[in-house]
């Protein structure tokens, strides 16, 4: 094998890798309370389902999802917004490693972390599913 064929083959390798470690960093969130958001969203005392769209404003992906989050949010009164390059310390203990993530946040904790864009059906299907 040649060095360009090495080096693909360790370039998908870390690829690979830094998606494993976003996945299990994103899981140890699960169960987590949604105290230290609160001071940015008080709307989090219900319930649930909602959503918690972490994004930044300098990230590509978030720039296409926020319109479609933003609609959601107008439609269901369910889902917001958090801008992670505002708090990154809040954002670091919650465990949010990456943006856009998404947090379904149901009785005062994250019940499921989803990574990168999602398709807006999924997402309101989550909404629809019960606390």
């Amino acid at each position: 094998m040649d060095m360009t064929g090495m080096l693909t083959i360790a370039f998908v390798a870390a690829v690979l890798g830094w998606i494993l470690y976003l996945r299990y960093a994103a899981n140890a969130a699960v169960g987590r309370s949604v105290e230290l958001l609160r001071e940015q969203i008080p709307q989090l005392e219900g319930a649930g389902p909602m959503l918690v769209y972490c994004y930044s404003p300098n990230c590509g992906p978030c720039r296409s999802m926020t319109p479609v989050m933003e609609a959601l949010a107008r439609e269901t009164g369910q889902v917001f917004k958090f801008d992670v390059s505002r708090d990154l310390e809040t954002a670091q203990k919650i465990g949010i490693r990456a943006t856009p993530t998404i947090l379904v946040v149901a009785a005062g904790e994250v019940r499921e972390v989803l990574i990168g864009a999602q398709p807006p059906a999924r997402l309101k299907r989550l909404l629809e599913s019960p606390a």
